[in-house]
This record gives C-alpha cells, structure tokens and sequence, in this order.
C-alpha cells in the first residue's frame, strides 16, 4: 500500500496589511473605483486562504467588460485601487453575460461573450498575473456566444458553460488551459435548450439543469426545466431526465439552482401559470439525477394565493439535513405597492417543515429589490439579508436565525442616502465570515461588508485552524471542497485531493481545518 502524508495549510499571514472591514455601517469597506453604471457584480472566496475574489463590468474602451479585484480574508484589497480589468478582447456595448469562479489552487477564471459572438475564458492568479494570456482561450470550438457559466473543479480547473439561440454547450478546462472536447446538449424536436446552469456531482461529475423551450406568443414561451450529468471524459450520467413539465410562460423568467451537498441539487423558478398569479416552485434531483419530487409542476411556497404574489427567491441549503432554505417578496398582488419578505424549508421529497413559510420582515415599501440567504458552516444556522430603498435611505439589512426558524440576532449591514446596485450573489459563509458588495451611485465605487455568524463585522478571526493549535481529536465530518459530506470516517478512506475536517479538539472545542490528502 502506497503510504500517505497528510499536510495541514498553513494561512499565509499579511502581517505589513491593517485589516479593513469595518464596523461601521455608515462607511463600510471600500473595495475599488468604479463608475456608477458599474454592475454585475459577482463574488467567489478562495476555500483555502478566505481571499474573495470579486467582478463587475463597466463601459471601457473595449466595451462592456469585466474588471477584478482580489481581497484578502481581512478585506484589503491586493489588485490596486482599481483592480484589473481585461482588455484582451472586444465587447459588445452591452451585456452578453458573465460568469466568474475561484479555483482550488488560488486563481480565479473570468468567462464572456466577445463581440465575435465567442466564449472566453481568462484565468487571473492570485498575483494578478494572467495565466492563459490576457486574450484568454476560446471555448467551445468557438460556438456559443450568448450567457456563460463556470463551476469549480477539484484540481484547479472549471466546467464551463455556453450557448446559443439553440443549444447549451460544455467543456470541462484544465489548469493549463487545455479544455476537453465540448459536449453539446441539444433536442431532437428542435426546441432550445438554453439558461442552463451546474451544479456539482459525486466524483468531479457534473450536472446542468436547463431550459427546453419552443416559442408560443408575443414575450411567450412553452418551458420545461430538464437535468442531465457528465462525467469529467464526457461520458453522460443515465438519461436527461425531466424535472419541471410545460409552463406557458414569460420568456424572461427563468431557473435557479443549488447544490445539495450530497451531489444533487434543487431548481426554484417563479412564474404565473396557475391562476394567474406568482409563485415560486421547488424541484430536485438526486446524485444519480433522478427528481426526487414526483409532482412535474413542482412544491409552490405556499399555498394558492390570488391576493398575493411570490417572486424574486434566493436559496441555500442546509448542511445538516440538506434541506432548502428559499427567502422571497411577497408582494399584493392588486397594486405591487407592499412588498414583505418571507423564508419557507422544504425538504427533497416536497415536504414543507414551515408550511406557507415565515414572515422575515414587514412591508418595505415598493423599492425593495436583493435578497440573499446563506447557511453557517456548523449547520447552527443562517443568515437572511436584504435592502431596501424608503424615504430617500438605502439600508442593507442582515437578520440570524436558528436551523428551526427562531430569530437570533439583527443587524443593519449599511444604511445611507445613496442608492446601492447589489451584487449577484453573496459569498456564502467561508471561514467564519460572509461578503456582500454593491455600487456606491454617489461615487461609482464597489464598498462591501463582512459579518460572521453572530452577526459580528470588522475584524473576524480565520475560522481555520492552523497545525499546531486546536488538534482535531475526534472528526465530525469531512466534506469536500464543493461542500459536499463525505461518507468516509477516517482520513485513511479519503483519496487525494483538498478537504475540510469539522471535529472536536482535547478540550471539546469545535474547529474545521483543512487538509491535503497525497497518495
């Protein structure tokens, strides 16, 4: 037997830095200049060092195009006050959609549509050097051109996605640049297969839930949701399988995804086909990218409501019992001139623990706009936040809440008279923290704020151990660096690759650490 060595990450330590989040809501973080018709922005955190990696596109010489920047778990930004911005390729003037994604080995892959109409994937590394070249690499036999998608993989490469007025395409691309032959995902009745989006499987697989559409009238379309898996050689993972049936519906309401930790994941969509009124529909699949919820129409949130529209979810999902958590607007649905936000949980069978959901707020008014909701990393809890624009004040708030729905703590995350253009996405919790980031309409500039658990900002201490403290003595559980649980007991069943252990120290402490498996 080959014998094994097991390394502990040691965190490289910015000692000449001051740290810069703050805990000040009234200032928050600045990250970089910007303009204020800066948007788009997306974030992705480095699972190793706690760095986040932020984008946002802007109009430059190029056209709309992509800019980064890096920070450091203590918010200090590496890239320059304006971080980097790609300029080995022509943009249209208009977004032709973006993706973004941190890879294992501590670089970042920027993916887009050029002006040609191709899709171009650009690796920055930590140092902000380009690894594929400023012009980046062209995917999918140059095919495509329409939104992208990236997922990361396990050794420093990603899934990429694209597509079509048609079809979707995906490449599996190596940390070299190299990329595997495209797989093409098409119909044989010719209708689209568009807005596709991955999540990932057992064994580096993974999979793509996507649109089958046919046009049915003006801004109309006849739209299913369908799953289908790949392996990392190409190799399909069983049949396509169907998860939502045919919804006559608006052509710019569309799917969502999360993995569910055990190499599934849920599809939500809100549209109006029942009644003629908005709610948001549940659907998943299992590791073998079966629907585990029979009825094809899907779980609403809650129940028929003609007085009340259900719309603009977000999700994430439990660490602990894999459940999804939805937060959402609950709007009137004569006027839309009261909107409210609400939670519900529903497990991958279709059952509702909460029923028709928890109210989270009352009525913000009729500017609210972003929701994000993100589970702490010990399965303790999660964490809601949302802004909302009243009386000439933008405020960002954040509300924790115990796994059974009980409110633990409330903060006010940002608050001021300028408006804030929301990311896309928050970080999640990573290390003990969670970012969120948005465009500052007084000065153009991107500001963002942490919060950790407790609902603490500024300072936050790594939640990541290093060797030689804190010695795990007992392992809880060990995931992967997808987040996914892990079967194995001990270290000896793991096979090479990047890993995270929860477990309790000498004294009964609960830490995570993470570890590197060579065999």
């Amino acid at each position: 037997m080959k014998k094994t060595l097991f390394f502990m990450l040691a965190l490289a330590a910015f000692a000449t830095l001051q740290a810069q989040w703050v805990d000040d809501p009234l200032t928050n973080t600045f990250i970089a200049n910007a303009s204020a018709d800066g948007g788009e922005i997306y974030l992705a955190t480095d699972e190793v060092t706690g760095d986040t990696y932020l984008q946002w596109c802007q109009m430059r010489e190029n056209g709309w195009v992509p800019t980064l920047q890096r920070l450091n778990f203590e918010g200090v930004p590496q890239w320059g006050a304006d971080g980097i911005t790609i300029t080995g390729q022509q943009l249209a003037t208009w977004s032709q959609g973006v993706a973004m994604a941190a890879t294992t080995d501590g670089g970042v892959v920027s993916c887009f549509s050029n002006e040609a109409g191709q899709c171009i994937a650009v690796r920055i590394n930590a140092d902000g050097s380009f690894a594929w070249g400023e012009q980046g690499i062209v995917l999918f036999d140059g095919q495509g051109g329409s939104r992208t998608e990236l997922l990361a993989g396990d050794d420093g490469g990603v899934w990429a996605l694209g597509a079509d007025y048609d079809n979707t395409y995906l490449c599996y691309i190596h940390p070299d640049g190299t990329t595997s032959s495209t797989i093409t995902i098409s119909d044989s009745n010719g209708k689209s297969c568009v807005f596709g989006l991955m999540v990932p499987g057992i064994d580096n697989s993974v999979f793509v839930v996507y649109e089958k559409e046919t046009w049915a009238y003006t801004y109309y379309y006849e739209k299913e949701i369908w799953v289908v898996g790949y392996t990392r050689e190409g190799v399909q993972i069983g049949p396509e399988e169907q998860l939502m049936s045919a919804q006559t519906i608006g052509g710019s309401f569309i799917h969502y995804v999360v993995p569910d930790g055990l190499g599934g994941g849920y599809a939500y969509i809100w549209h109006p086909a029942f009644g003629n009124a908005f709610n948001i529909y549940v659907f998943h699949f299992d590791h073998n990218g079966h629907s585990t919820i029979s009825d094809l129409n899907g779980i609403p949130v809650h129940s028929q409501d003609p007085e009340n529209f259900y719309l603009d979810a977000y999700a994430t999902v439990d660490p602990e019992s894999h459940e999804l958590i939805i937060v959402y607007e609950r709007t009137d649905a004569m006027t839309q001139s009261e909107s409210s936000v609400y939670m519900n949980r529903i497990t991958s069978t279709g059952e509702k623990p909460w029923g028709d959901g928890i109210s989270v707020a009352g009525n913000v008014g009729t500017n609210y706009s972003d929701l994000f909701v993100d589970a702490f990393e010990d399965g303790n809890g999660f964490m809601v936040s949302y802004n909302v624009n009243m009386s000439g004040m933008t405020s960002v708030f954040a509300i924790g809440y115990d796994m059974q729905g009980d409110q633990s703590w409330a903060k006010n995350m940002s608050v001021g008279t300028c408006n804030r253009a929301m990311c896309e996405n928050s970080t999640g919790f990573h290390l003990g923290q969670n970012i969120i980031a948005w465009v500052n309409s007084s000065n153009g500039g991107i500001y963002g704020q942490n919060i950790g658990p407790n609902g603490t900002m500024g300072t936050i201490e790594n939640g990541i151990e290093e060797q030689t403290n804190d010695e795990i003595v007992s392992i809880l559980k060990i995931f992967n660096v997808n987040g996914q649980s892990i079967a194995a007991k001990n270290l000896e069943e793991l096979g090479t690759g990047l890993y995270i252990l929860q477990g309790l120290t000498q004294d009964g402490k609960l830490v995570s650490k993470k570890i590197v498996v060579n065999k």
